[in-house]
């Protein structure tokens, strides 16, 4: 366990301390680097990089405190104080790096970004961001916004993506608030100098697993060798039928979970059970959408080399390819497909309800019947167990299906 306490001196007695603030962007696989740095820190911290927090949930905690974020239906008081708490643990440390993640920060505001920086004064604040091409971005974003309880189809999201002004603001608004880089960008160079901002291209499919990591590695300068770089894939995305099943099941809902009971609920229940069904299609963007996507995303890029920023990768990477398309549409599900994913959910939440059920349950009331009672009881329990056992065995062996089967002709016969 790291103790930010045990690597601290006076702030005097040190040289430069560099903190890496990685703000997203979301959907680019910012959750298996946070999971890898935070199973690294006690390797980085003998390297002399602190990943700063009590738990992997600390950092989040901290900037929703900075952003004034808190779930629907929470209270909860343990993030108030919190952004000061890791700022305090980040400018005790006497090592000569600090490495924050936290994809939120993509959303501050010109006021907040430069209490972000102001904060760590005197250390020189880099910002890093992760980007992937709009051609999956976009269905990732669908399906994330899904988990969250919206109830949008992929139409519906994908025409207010194209033309915010006309679809649901929270859809095509709420999308470019959290993937509009230039902006983003001129938003933290308020507080941040451009040659201190480093942008991460997320790899084409079918590159190396491990080549996201490398390039974040190398950007944030961490040795790629304090890494625990064997980590699974954290974020597993759902196929259209599972999509289209929790998008009903929103409309179902009509809102009246709070943020924290639908977290419990529907993420870790439902969609949990839905993530490991690999039989209908994985969510990417229609043949039909590639062109204006290519045209968002080329502006984009050529506006990005104008300005010269560090990019680790290629900036050519965030042009979609055709490869990632798909003719049909994530909305285009049939019954049947449907009717499967909703029973994959139902089984594994009756489960669930079994398991918290077996948990919670108050003590079965102990017997007052004496020892011989009891005794004899349990020996015809476990008769009945037996017989009971021997029928479930036949089920799945000729022979005991047979010795059953014979027995039952003698009971006849004998009757």
């Amino acid at each position: 366990m790291v103790t930010e306490g045990a690597h601290v001196t006076g702030t005097a007695s040190r040289g430069q301390l560099d903190v890496y603030l990685h703000i997203g962007l979301t959907k680019t696989g910012t959750s298996h680097l946070q999971q890898v740095l935070w199973l690294s820190r006690e390797r980085l911290a003998g390297a002399g990089v602190l990943v700063p927090g009590r738990s992997r949930q600390s950092q989040t905690m901290a900037v929703w405190d900075l952003m004034g974020r808190r779930p629907r239906g929470a209270d909860q008081p343990e993030v108030a104080g919190s952004w000061q708490e890791l700022v305090s643990a980040a400018m005790r440390w006497s090592g000569s790096q600090v490495v924050i993640s936290e994809e939120f920060l993509a959303n501050a505001t010109p006021r907040q970004v430069r209490l972000a920086v102001r904060a760590f004064a005197p250390a020189r604040v880099h910002v890093v961001v992760t980007v992937r091409d709009l051609g999956r971005v976009i269905g990732s974003v669908w399906q994330q916004n899904l988990a969250k309880g919206r109830t949008w189809s992929w139409s519906e999201f994908v025409g207010a993506v194209r033309d915010p002004e006309n679809g649901p603001a929270t859809a095509g608004v709420g999308f470019w608030l959290r993937q509009d880089l230039l902006r983003i960008l001129d938003t933290w160079e308020v507080a941040v100098p451009r040659q201190l901002i480093h942008l991460v291209t997320v790899p084409p499919p079918g590159s190396p697993r491990h080549l996201l990591l490398e390039r974040f590695a190398a950007a944030t300068h961490l040795d790629l060798g304090a890494l625990a770089s064997n980590q699974p894939e954290t974020n597993v995305s759902i196929g259209t039928a599972e999509a289209e099943m929790l998008r009903r099941l929103n409309l179902g809902l009509a809102g009246r979970l709070n943020e924290r009971q639908y977290n419990h609920a529907v993420q870790k229940g439902v969609q949990s059970a839905l993530r490991g069904r690999m039989s209908s299609p994985r969510i990417r963007l229609p043949a039909g959408e590639l062109e204006w996507v290519t045209d968002r995303a080329t502006t984009m890029v050529r506006a990005l080399d104008s300005r010269g920023y560090e990019v680790t990768g290629d900036l050519r990477d965030l042009i979609p390819s055709a490869a990632v398309t798909s003719e049909s549409r994530p909305d285009d599900v049939d019954d049947s497909e449907l009717a499967e994913a909703a029973l994959a959910a139902l089984v594994e939440l009756t489960k669930k309800y079994a398991q918290l059920w077996s948990r919670t349950r108050k003590k079965d009331r102990t017997s007052d019947a004496g020892v011989a009672n009891r005794l004899a009881s349990s020996a015809r329990a476990r008769g009945y167990r037996a017989r009971i056992g021997a029928l479930e065995a036949a089920d799945r062996n000729r022979w005991m299906s047979r010795a059953v089967n014979a027995y039952l002709r003698r009971s006849w016969r004998s009757s």
